[in-house]
């Protein structure tokens, strides 16, 4: 169901996200500024219509988008058509600011400028990030990945299995004997069975090992195909009688369903790869709190006692 949020607790939640447009609009006035955050010029197009105009100055509907993203969750979730006029104000409203704060000169003062170069940074940061993975992280290497983890993939055991649910060891006993007389599980099962299960002759599908509590899944585990056990089993549901139906090994999942992980897995190692390519072509120089610099080249200090004599 859609969220239904009122006029006011929109802006509210648009005053969120406020600081953060102004800062951006600030960034694309600095000497220097990356082309994809300087401000767009240009004529609208069909997908991309103007909007609005603040002193000649072109409000395209995806700065609407952008800013409609860039809000809370709940926000967000509401259809970007209800609140496209308190997205068009804010909009407006910051590149007002924006404006009023350059010609303060608010954007050259030492503080903002080095908030701005921050926050410029950590954008480009992310950017190169995402840009660099989908560059490096090929169809070649994602089929190369997804071969060696199915090489690699044991698999998990399972079982189908169904049992009865009892409230004492006694009334277990007893619906062992009749199973070792030639009784119907399933039938007594949904005779006898005080669980959920009871209805479907206690059948209770497939599971793993991790999916029942541990003297439940001991004993299961434990018993072959078609064997029930011929002792009842007590959890703090009360006493079991199981019988397994069926076992099996799962398969690896398809390649589709571990693409995005594998792409995860995949960008992390290769980014990570070229920051240590990077810092070995940079000079980088560290300090201390203190302002002193720090010596990471030094060796670890020795313990005491553990230095061979030559």
């Amino acid at each position: 169901m859609t969220p239904s949020l009122s006029p006011r607790t929109a802006l509210a939640a648009l005053a969120v996200v406020a600081t953060f447009a102004l800062a951006g609009t600030l960034i694309g006035a600095l000497p220097g500024a990356p082309p994809a955050l300087a401000q767009q010029s240009g004529a609208g197009t069909a997908e991309d219509p103007v909007v609005a105009t603040v002193d000649g100055e072109k409000v395209m509907l995806s700065d609407l988008h952008a800013l409609h993203a860039d809000l809370p969750e709940q926000v967000r979730n509401v259809p970007f058509e209800r609140i496209y006029r308190p997205l068009l104000n804010q909009v407006i409203q910051t590149k007002l600011l924006a404006a009023k704060a350059r010609a303060e000169g608010l954007d050259k003062t030492p503080k903002i400028a080095r908030r701005l170069r921050t926050l410029t940074e950590r954008m480009l940061h992310h950017s190169y990030l995402d840009a660099y993975i989908d560059k490096s992280v090929t169809e070649d290497r994602l089929a190369e990945a997804y071969k060696a983890f199915v090489a690699s993939h044991r698999g998990e055991d399972e079982i189908k299995a169904r049992h009865i649910l009892v409230k004492t060891r006694k009334e277990a006993m007893a619906a062992i004997e009749a199973l070792e007389k030639g009784g119907s599980f399933a039938k007594l099962a949904s005779e006898r069975s005080i669980g959920p299960s009871k209805a479907g002759g206690g059948d209770l599908g497939w599971f793993a090992r991790g999916q029942m509590v541990k003297p439940f899944a001991d004993a299961a585990f434990a018993l072959d195909k078609g064997a029930f056990t011929d002792t009842p089993v007590q959890t703090q549901f009360g006493w079991h009688v199981i019988l397994v139906e069926d076992r099996r090994r799962t398969a690896p999942p398809p390649f589709e369903a571990k693409r995005a992980e594998l792409k995860r897995e995949l960008g992390g190692k290769l980014m990570a790869a070229e920051v240590e390519r990077l810092s070995k072509a940079a000079k980088i120089v560290r300090f201390g709190p203190d302002g002193k610099p720090l010596d990471d080249a030094a060796p670890a200090r020795k313990e005491d006692g553990q230095e061979k004599k030559q």
